[in-house]
């Protein structure tokens, strides 16, 4: 029975059955794997007593199948979305068990043993910061770190490790060579195309309000704290992405591997992507859209004028925390998981309880704000949970 459960399964699956047919298909797999065991039963009976007639086989037969029967119970829909639950949760657990897997195997591989010995050095560079109202990375392999500085100066130091010079002074004289860093009318570019050399770059500038900060990393990291820009683009293939203390009006983060973590900030709009990793935010901020393909989102604003909120996730949970005084206006969804609105005083208009959808519409009224918050929560294979912040309680 196990095995024919699987196969009916597998179909549902490929497209080969649909939900109603495998319904069917495993009620009558109950009944028909109930009559196997008394038809075995029987057997065995005439083996052993020949001599007694079939009449008086077939009450004992009966009442086995009664009994057997009682104690198995149907195979119900219920079963069936359980049995499914299961078999998700399972494909989920794999495949975020994978992505660590892999992650974990390129973070611990030893790259000077198939590029020979490493040369070393850290350079450091200064530069007046009057004018500069933009800064500009791209770094093909490193990781950037962007803080601000005491003095009016701003000072870059690059950690630099090469595998393709003998010697140190070489690798510095090859590096220095190729490296951007220069003020372009007002943009402070840093850029290094070297793949195979890991530049690591540390910068620290005035404080200022900046117009932008952009950044394009193809494998690093990037972390920006206590720096002010009116917008913010980050983008890197494999790291995570750290701001901490940030005031701006627009702000783009998206990894492809690596978490997102936002915290202590103030703006107007936010997205924040990855396809790998988990994203925390937190702070005061009025629209805010946040995926990720296989981790945790977890959401908070403080903004009582928060306008809107959307958050995605494959294979993840989701999070959202709002102040208690905003007016609603939202729905959350999720085919696998559970659906949690801590929220005592909103109206529930729509709720909808489906095999492999669940949704709930909800809104609130409040006096001390005249438009709404809209919140969209939506998960594949986790739960969705809402509720107000604890400082606003």
């Amino acid at each position: 029975m196990q095995n024919e459960r699987k196969r009916i399964l597998a179909m549902l699956e490929n497209g080969t059955i649909t939900t109603d047919e495998a319904l069917t298909l495993l009620e009558k797999l109950g009944p028909s794997q109930h009559r196997t065991k008394p038809d075995e039963d029987q057997k065995d009976g005439r083996a052993a007593h020949t001599e007694e007639p079939s009449q008086s086989e077939e009450p004992s037969q009966s009442e086995e199948r009664k009994s057997e029967g009682s104690r198995r119970g149907p195979h119900t829909a219920d079963d069936f979305l359980e049995d499914l639950k299961r078999d998700f949760t399972n494909v989920s657990d794999r495949f975020m068990q994978f992505m660590q897997t892999a992650v974990q195997k390129v973070k611990s591989f030893d790259f000077d043993v198939p590029f020979g010995n490493a040369v070393t050095f850290t350079h450091v560079m200064n530069m007046p910061a009057a004018g500069i109202k933009e800064v500009v990375f791209d770094i093909d392999n490193g990781k950037v770190t962007v803080t601000r500085s005491e003095t009016d100066e701003v000072q870059a130091v690059f950690h630099v490790k090469t595998y393709n010079n003998e010697s140190e002074e070489a690798a510095k004289r090859d590096f220095l060579e190729k490296l951007i860093f220069l003020n372009d009318h007002g943009k402070l570019r840093i850029m290094s195309d070297l793949k195979m050399t890991q530049v690591n770059v540390e910068l620290q500038v005035p404080a200022a309000e900046y117009d932008a900060v952009t950044a394009k990393l193809l494998n690093g990291s990037f972390s920006l704290q206590d720096v002010n820009a009116e917008r913010l683009r980050i983008k890197t293939g494999n790291g995570k992405v750290e701001v901490s203390g940030l005031e701006f009006q627009e702000a783009e983060l998206e990894t492809a591997n690596g978490s997102i973590h936002l915290s202590g900030a103030s703006g107007r709009k936010l997205e924040a992507e990855t396809l790998n990793g988990r994203v925390y935010i937190d702070g005061a901020l009025k629209d805010v859209e946040a995926q990720s393909l296989n981790g945790h989102v977890v959401v908070t604003t403080t903004d009582s004028e928060a306008e809107r909120i959307d958050v995605k996730s494959m294979s993840g949970s989701i999070e959202i925390y709002i102040p208690s005084n905003v007016a609603l206006s939202g729905e959350v969804t999720s085919n696998m998981g559970r659906l949690d609105l801590q929220l005592d005083d909103i109206d529930r208009i729509a709720e909808q309880e489906q095999l492999f959808h669940r949704s709930i519409r909800f809104r609130k009224e409040s006096m001390d704000t005249s438009r709404p918050l809209h919140i969209t929560g939506e998960a594949k294979t986790g739960s969705v949970l809402v509720c107000y912040n604890a400082s606003h309680e």
